[in-house]
């Protein structure tokens, strides 16, 4: 019979869950609205659960332009099923919200764990206190968190299914556990080595190991898997055949390489080139240290439980792909539970150890320490509001626009797009993704996004769906374009060049250089995207008309102030709101590409009239410069000094 500390404490972890299930589905849906999701992954996913959703399986439009399902990158067949979600909210931000409730549920399997293996000899109360303590940690776990901020994946629902499957297991209830089982094979096929590893740890979970009967070990071994458990083997052998056939013949089949497109993360050859990036020593080592921190350390006291989680973990460890060891991505949903898993059966070992000493407030010194060190972590890498680096998005007023031209685009029609309002637009048949423009009847643009890639080739891609009249603008302002097949040509409307203009500029590096009293530059910030890259965002003004077009040039120069070459920053609005065009009065806004640059860089700026730099005789002359303590270099352009990276304001 439960106790009533059992009940308080249960429904202590019913209520965590609620409330991690509704701040992360409202975090993850307020990202989305702040167009902080991409084509890759969240809109490339949904367009494939929404189009099984509507009886074509897992079918979705390729960066390239050609309709395919996914399996020519990933076997994930539970997505089949959690496309019925649809059913009850036809919108992208189902997948969000289903994704965050379905993580946060991860916590009862961890309290019910946790009450198992820490509850011998201990009293009923400190017992369910400390489940509601390991549910708390496993839900504070910060890469968990990343996890489920990372847009939209299967292997998010990795967490529950690995925790019930290692419960159902303990407790020997094979029936569930079979069903915990076929559900975490239709994940991702790696997934598949993690059931291999838990199926056949509960097969042979019983036998006695001996050294000091070796010659026996082997005849013993055979004669036990004659009574071991079946349901176990049978699914450590399908698990093997599952990972076989998804690897070496379901990928290769679909895709156009014959092989997984990501064996590059592991093995280098002619055609991996581009994913070496060195071996990054302490960055693994530190992806494994948070890992270890968010579970409070006491998980390395109990290796059998990270050697269950030893396929995936070292995959990520070792892999060339970064984002693998970062923590902040996906790929450490799979990996977490085993981290939680550790620290519950590491805590019970250690408090074991010190109960011999006779030390008997053993259990609490160890499950409020670990969780301590825990909480500690999440305070320093955590996603909540009480977390360090918390930043909720907000959601602007051109984020707010989008809905205009959303709107008038027909449910049905076809549609090529920008990464960041691909998943605005997913729930179609065919979406292409620009500059691809297949047989779409509607192209719609968001320019501020040209600075993903070269800005100079997203015009051009532009100037040839309206030049020769395939395309005419439909609307367009503050930097959206919305294209129609067959519409009639006209020129962009005033209105669109809004998101060159600043209404009350106020730069963080306020300053005031004139270019041969033609251009002024009034200051500049330095951003930081969420990928830690680094950009600029500089306010421009003419001081009389101008006859021409000139040429912006912020670049890095090295720690003595001279030019680095090809490191000028290439900025979007000189491909669509030229100087020539400018209005009197007007604080233009120009920002460049997102880049990684060294401590030590500079920042250096100058005008010229062409866009080559090394024509000295096209660079406009300095004819002002405040503060008066800004080198001049060459009469020409100044060094402005260090980078100092900011957050976005």
């Amino acid at each position: 019979m439960k106790s009533r500390a059992h009940y308080i404490a249960l429904a202590g972890v019913w209520l965590m869950i609620l409330a991690y299930g509704i701040y992360f589905s409202a975090y993850s849906i307020q990202r989305h609205r702040a167009f902080l999701t991409n084509a890759s992954d969240l809109g490339q996913i949904d367009q494939a659960l929404w189009n099984s959703s509507q009886g074509r399986p897992l079918e979705f439009t390729r960066r390239t332009g050609e309709q395919s399902i996914r399996l020519t990158d990933h076997v994930e067949p539970i997505f089949i099923p959690v496309s019925l979600v649809f059913l009850a909210y036809d919108n992208v931000e189902a997948l969000l919200i289903l994704q965050s409730f379905v993580i946060a549920l991860g916590a009862l399997p961890v309290f019910w764990i946790a009450r198992k293996r820490l509850g011998a000899k201990e009293k009923n109360g400190h017992v369910e206190l400390a489940g509601v303590l390991f549910a708390a940690m496993y839900l504070l776990f910060p890469a968990l968190q990343a996890a489920n901020l990372a847009e939209f994946h299967a292997v998010t629902f990795a967490p529950l299914l690995v925790l019930l499957l290692y419960h159902f297991g303990a407790n020997q209830n094979w029936g569930r556990f079979a069903l915990a089982a076929f559900l975490t094979l239709m994940i991702k096929e790696e997934i598949a080595l993690l059931v291999f590893m838990l199926a056949g740890y509960f097969t042979i979970s019983d036998f006695r190991f001996s050294l000091s009967d070796g010659r026996n070990l082997p005849k013993r071994f055979f004669n036990y898997l004659k009574t071991a458990p079946r349901v176990p083997l049978v699914f450590a052998a399908l698990a093997l055949f599952w990972f076989a056939l998804t690897m070496f013949v379901i990928i290769p089949q679909f895709n156009a390489a014959g092989k997984s497109p990501y064996t590059c993360r592991y093995v280098v050859s002619e055609d991996c080139r581009q994913v070496v990036r060195g071996l990054f020593l302490q960055e693994r080592l530190t992806y494994l240290f948070q890992l270890l921190a968010s579970s409070g350390f006491v998980s390395l006291l109990d290796p059998v439980s990270l050697l269950l989680g030893s396929p995936l973990i070292l995959a990520n460890a070792l892999s060339n792909y970064p984002a693998q060891y970062s923590g902040t991505f996906h790929y450490a949903a799979p990996v977490a539970p085993y981290f939680i898993l550790a620290a519950i059966g590491g805590s019970a070992w250690l408090i074991q150890k010190l109960r011999a000493r006779n030390i008997q407030r053993a259990f609490g010194f160890v499950v409020g320490a670990a969780f301590a060190i825990a909480f500690a972590y999440h305070l320093y890498a955590g996603y909540t509001p009480i977390a360090r680096a918390f930043a909720f998005p907000t959601i602007t007023a051109h984020n707010e626009l989008f809905a205009r031209f959303a709107q008038q685009i027909p449910r049905g029609a076809k549609v090529a797009t920008t990464p960041a309002l691909h998943p605005h637009q997913s729930h179609r048949e065919f979406l292409y993704r620009y500059p691809v423009i297949g047989d779409a009847e509607y192209v719609l643009l968001d320019v501020n996004e040209s600075d993903r890639g070269i800005p100079s080739e997203f015009r051009i891609a532009y100037n040839k769906l309206v030049d020769d009249g395939t395309f005419g603008v439909v609307d367009a302002a503050d930097g959206y374009v919305l294209l129609k097949r067959g519409a009639p040509k006209q020129n962009l409307p005033d209105a669109f060049y809004q998101m060159f203009r600043a209404q009350n500029p106020a730069p963080q590096h306020p300053l005031q250089i004139d270019f041969d009293d033609k251009i002024r530059l009034l200051g500049y910030d330095v951003l930081t995207d969420q990928y830690g890259r680094s950009s600029l965002r500089t306010y421009w003004q003419r001081l009389k008309p101008l006859d021409q077009n000139y040429m912006l040039f912020p670049f890095l120069a090295d720690e003595h102030g001279e030019p680095l070459p090809d490191l000028n920053f290439p900025m979007t609005c000189l491909f669509w709101y030229p100087s020539a065009a400018w209005r009197k009065n007007d604080t233009v806004v120009c920002e460049t590409l997102a880049l990684e640059w060294d401590e030590s860089a500079r920042l250096g700026v100058g005008v010229t009239q062409t866009f080559d730099w090394n024509d000295v005789r096209a660079r406009l002359k300095i004819s002002r410069v405040e503060p008066s303590a800004l080198r001049v270099n060459d009469g020409t352009w100044v060094d402005l000094g260090a980078l100092r990276p900011s957050s976005n304001p």
